[in-house]
């Protein structure tokens, strides 16, 4: 189906300009320090990847999940012109839309595929409101999903660099703002885009009110808005995100609390539930991302069979062998699916022009790693992960949902969109670590 037509092309400079000149006013506030250029180059960057995943999407692939999602808000859009409610649209879950006696059942309208999972049907609402300032146009809509990603992602920067002293502001601002598939993958109409925005604005406000000690009420309502949205999207990502801050937490008792007792009790405490925690969140949520992700492959089956017919270097993957889904079954694959996820495709393993990128950005983040281990010393670089909190925390967040995404994820397309959460993090944790070192490190 054509979802980009000339309308699309003729309100793209037009929309452009209006979110240019917001970005411009809102840049000075920067005026006479580098932020401002990364701030404007960032923006640009992002409404560039969201303008090129678009196209990707209706040119190259011709499907999608960003195509079922604009499909989605088309059906809620009915639902409304049809004269539905439109608070109860947007107040019931994607489970209730899809029951015989749902508020949609009478109303004669072909139900799009994924509505019934309420993540999908989150992401749908969103689109749908959007809609209604984007002339319902996909590639505006687009737009502003990019602008939510580079908003949070610009968010998270900004407390990164803040939490390293401005010693890292340029390096940081390549690897948090710049690093191509984040712009690519994380601006579309896509799930990934809403969550890597949410997150960025998680740990920014959570820095705030926190560690700077800055209360303000709408910082907490909008910090329990994100959080049950990611909750909702992605349940794994919230889910490791909350153990993660509650594990970098207890470094920090560590570092500050000379009382033994409290310390022992505090920290065994913590562990305690985060592993609770843990344990049951993502027990549900890995068997639902498996079935999730070879839904997405029988949904798609014929339209790679097609592909496949057409071009055979179309295939880019793992295969999809059967396996048992348990706990016990992913902390044994953990290992292959950390180094899976952060460090393929590699170089050799690509099959497609589109893969060679991702596999480019693979072969550097394993250069990076070694190169920071190389000028830190081993002993030192797992040390000082172990004994800041600020690192320790990127590093359990990086290692927890890389292990998830690679033993939940049958192919190379989806496993580059899916870590790309992971990356702002996987470089702020060698970042800081190199920096933190520096008395220590070795000389070329």
């Amino acid at each position: 189906m054509q979802f980009i037509t000339i309308t699309d092309f003729l309100l793209l400079p037009l929309y452009l300009f209006f979110l240019y000149l917001i970005i411009k006013i809102a840049s000075r506030k920067y005026n006479g320090t580098p932020l401002r250029k990364y701030f404007i180059t960032a923006f640009s960057l992002h409404m560039a990847g969201s303008f090129c995943y678009a196209m990707l999407i209706q040119f190259y692939y011709g499907y999608g999940d960003s195509f079922g999602f604009y499909m989605g808000s088309n059906f809620i859009r009915d639902f409304i012109s049809n004269g539905g409610n439109p608070f109860g649209i947007f107040y019931i879950s994607g489970e209730d839309v899809v029951k015989p006696n749902s508020i949609v059942s009478n109303m004669g309208l072909e139900l799009p595929i994924g509505i019934g999972t309420n993540s999908n049907f989150t992401i749908m609402k969103i689109s749908a409101i959007l809609s209604y300032i984007s002339v319902n146009s996909y590639l505006i809509i687009s737009l502003f999903f990019g602008l939510f990603a580079f908003a949070g992602l610009w968010k998270l920067y900004y407390t990164l660099n803040e939490i390293l002293d401005l010693k890292a502001e340029k390096l940081l601002a390549f690897t948090i703002l710049y690093t191509p598939s984040i712009c690519f993958w994380g601006s579309g109409l896509i799930k990934d885009t809403v969550c890597i925005g949410i997150v960025g604005f998680i740990i920014h406000l959570c820095y705030k009110l926190f560690i700077k000690k800055i209360i303000k009420i709408y910082d907490i309502l909008f910090l329990i808005i994100f959080f049950y949205l990611l909750f909702i999207i992605k349940i794994y990502i919230a889910s490791i995100l909350v153990v993660s801050v509650a594990l970098s937490f207890v470094i920090l008792i560590f570092k500050k609390s000379k009382d033994h007792i409290i310390k022992l009790f505090t920290v065994s405490l913590i562990i305690l539930i985060s592993s609770v925690f843990l344990f049951i969140n993502l027990s549900s949520s890995i068997n639902s991302l498996i079935d999730e992700s070879k839904s997405q492959i029988e949904v798609f089956k014929e339209v790679y069979a097609n592909a496949d017919k057409v071009d055979e270097n179309s295939q880019a993957g793992f295969k999809t062998d059967d396996f048992e889904l348990s706990l016990s079954t992913f902390i044994v694959r953990s290992p292959l699916a950390i180094f899976s996820t952060l460090f393929r495709p590699f170089l050799w393993e690509t099959k497609k022009m589109i893969m060679l990128f991702s596999a480019i950005e693979s072969f550097l983040m394993l250069l990076a790693l070694l190169f920071v281990i190389y000028k830190c010393g081993i002993f030192r670089f797992v040390y000082t992960i172990f004994t800041e909190p600020y690192i320790f925390f990127a590093f359990i967040f990086t290692i927890l949902l890389a292990a998830v995404v690679g033993f939940t994820t049958f192919n190379f397309g989806t496993l580059v969109r899916y870590r790309i959460p992971i990356l702002p993090f996987y470089f702020f944790m060698l970042i800081a670590t190199y920096t933190k070192n520096e008395k220590y490190r070795s000389i070329l």
